[in-house]
């Protein structure tokens, strides 16, 4: 099944990497040369991303990037899947993000004492990543922002030229309620993803894309900050 594309800016698609909509999201982003993929989805996500990569009448060798924001199994679970079928796209990652995509460390754990139980045996894709990026790279037009907390070298993504912001986990909408760092469980540092989530109400954005949730357009600013509002940790 294709996956669902969405037109969300020039040269901004969104991509439902499961069957469902907006509950994992990930970004094609058109540049000069072919395209920039923003995370992967899980491994089952890489025939939808083939697909909505052919949808718009491109193959692997326009692959060129895939920028994954942090470590977790839906946003860097795919990797692996699409090298395979894409192997010159450069993977590039924050340092920390990137030590443990690669396997050099194991994956944060979460703060809640039941997902550390249930995550113990899980592995990072194991793949290198060929580029290291900090806050204020440019990726395809897209400033870097750390937003650690809901791992540690998690990132989030905005294109200033027009005010798009991709959070992706620093906030999310899981099941149905709009919240910092998606669920305080999943977070490595609650107190932390809360700062990175404020640090974020200081930018300058109208259109905001996360990985878990619909795409917020007129008062999407006002939208994350009663979400923080109402955040307890």
């Amino acid at each position: 099944m294709a996956g669902t594309l969405e037109l969300v800016a020039p040269g901004v698609y969104r991509v439902d990497a499961i069957g469902l909509k907006n509950i994992i999201s990930v970004l094609l982003l058109e540049n000069d040369d072919g395209w920039t993929l923003v995370d992967t989805g899980i491994a089952s996500s890489v025939g939808r991303i083939e697909d909505a990569i052919a949808s718009l009448g491109s193959g692997p060798e326009d692959l060129k990037r895939i920028f994954i924001t942090h470590q977790h199994d839906d946003h860097a679970g795919g990797l692996k899947g699409l090298l395979e079928w894409a192997p010159g796209a450069e993977v590039g990652a924050t340092a920390h993000e990137a030590e443990v995509i690669s396997g050099g460390r194991g994956l944060d754990p979460p703060s809640n004492q039941f997902f550390r139980h249930m995550v113990r045996n899980a592995k990072p894709p194991g793949v290198p990543v060929g580029e290291i990026l900090r806050e204020g790279d440019i990726v395809s037009g897209f400033r870097i922002i750390s937003t650690p907390g809901h791992t540690l070298g998690h990132v989030s993504m905005l294109r200033d030229e027009d005010g798009l912001l991709f959070t992706a986990d620093a906030f999310g909408c899981l099941p149905r309620k709009i919240r910092v760092g998606v669920l305080k469980a999943f977070c490595n540092d609650p107190k932390e993803a809360r700062r990175s989530a404020e640090k974020l109400l200081a930018e300058d954005f109208g259109t905001v894309v996360m990985s878990h949730g619909p795409v917020l357009h007129a008062g999407a600013k006002r939208t994350l900050r009663e979400a923080v509002s109402r955040c307890r940790y």
